[in-house]
């Protein structure tokens, strides 16, 4: 057998400590630190950004990118930094963008010649301590030395909201035309797709109750543009266990139930699609519990889950998926993934002791 790993665990905190690293360790067993089903089995290693913690500190890393540039892009809810730069080994070149609070979202466009950083405020601060304050948020695209070079405009903004109501932007996705759709998934759930100018071409979504198109806490949207003629756009529905399928436009499509599964952004590869759950339901009682996140793949063509690193076999009666629970205590909420063109997944988590992303390596 071989021998345990050590990793990071959560003892008896104080105030505000869940937000604060601890020192103390226990061993992984044989079972967590290869995790996944189906032939699709990911080593972890949660050691894979090298970091000063009091050089780049972070209270929840939150989401990350890869740049043409090389480098990845994480983004932070930390004072002192909104986003830390790492290569792709996860060595840590830099960070940018202090005072700019409320990082949950990232992804990038292009604007002529040059890419920039798409960074999503949701509208809740942190302060260095963990300590939350809700404002309200905003989406911001910043050079890549994070100067601002322009805000979208908001719900309020828009008139579509009544002044001083909470906006709660969650993520966005980029179309083909480099054109920028955001998922409000804190406030209105509302979908609001612009032109890289900041022009609004339409808006649609929201709560819609005792409808498929419903969407609550939209916490997460992309396009899957493996047909370019025929763009489709993946929104989470996370309240409701369930990714949304629409096209551009706004028109539903259809919906793939993930029971049990408190689900992110869809995140596209190859054959497969891979989300982010933050939180899982108890398989005896539904309850939701906390600290009780996983990653789930599912089939590109099929849309079925076919293998979860840190949760339960994925199995199907008749088609229908049985509720998704965690199985390994590897991951507490797991708030959004990265893919590399190996097919390695970067794990960020969500109120998880100021944890950097794990990095997840596919076993061939």
């Amino acid at each position: 057998m071989k021998p345990p790993i050590l990793a990071l665990t959560l003892a008896t905190l104080p105030l505000f400590a869940q937000f604060q690293p601890t020192e103390e360790v226990r061993p992984l067993t044989e079972e967590e630190s290869v995790l996944g089903h189906n032939g699709l089995r990911y080593q972890v290693d949660r050691d894979w950004a090298k970091v000063d913690r009091e050089q780049a500190p972070v209270v929840n890393a939150h989401a990350m990118v890869a740049s043409d540039d090389g480098f990845f892009y994480l983004v932070t809810d930390h004072p002192k930094n909104a986003v830390l730069v790492f290569q792709p080994d996860g060595t840590y070149v830099r960070s940018f963008g202090e005072g700019l609070k409320g990082g949950h979202g990232i992804d990038l466009v292009k604007d002529g010649d040059r890419e920039l950083i798409i960074h999503v405020d949701c509208g809740w601060e942190f302060s260095a301590e963990g300590k939350a304050t809700k404002k309200t948020g905003s989406v911001n695209l910043l050079t890549k030395n994070g100067e601002l070079v322009r805000t979208l405009p908001s719900t309020v903004d828009l008139g579509l909201e009544k002044e001083g109501t909470y906006y709660g932007p969650c993520d966005v996705a980029v179309t083909a035309d480099n054109e920028i759709i955001v998922i409000d998934g804190y406030s209105s759930n509302r979908v609001l797709h612009f032109t890289l100018d900041g022009e609004l071409v339409r808006h649609w979504g929201g709560r819609k109750s005792g409808e498929h198109a419903d969407i609550s806490n939209g916490h997460g949207i992309s396009i899957d543009d493996s047909d370019p003629a025929n763009p489709v756009l993946w929104v989470s529905s996370r309240e409701q266990n369930q990714l949304k399928r629409f096209t551009l436009e706004g028109d539903y499509l259809d919906t793939i139930e993930l029971p049990g599964a408190y689900a992110g952004q869809a995140v596209f590869h190859g054959d497969h699609i891979y989300t982010g759950v933050c939180w899982s339901k108890d398989p005896k009682t539904g309850k939701r519990l906390n600290k009780s996140g996983f990653v789930a793949v599912l089939d590109r063509k099929t849309h079925k889950v076919v293998s979860v690193p840190g949760g339960s076999e994925p199995l199907y009666t008749d088609n229908k998926l049985s509720p998704l629970s965690q199985a390994q205590s590897v991951f507490l909420h797991v708030h959004d993934l990265m893919v590399d063109k190996e097919g390695n997944i970067y794990v960020m988590e969500w109120n998880a002791a100021c944890r950097y992303p794990f990095k997840l390596t596919l076993q061939k």
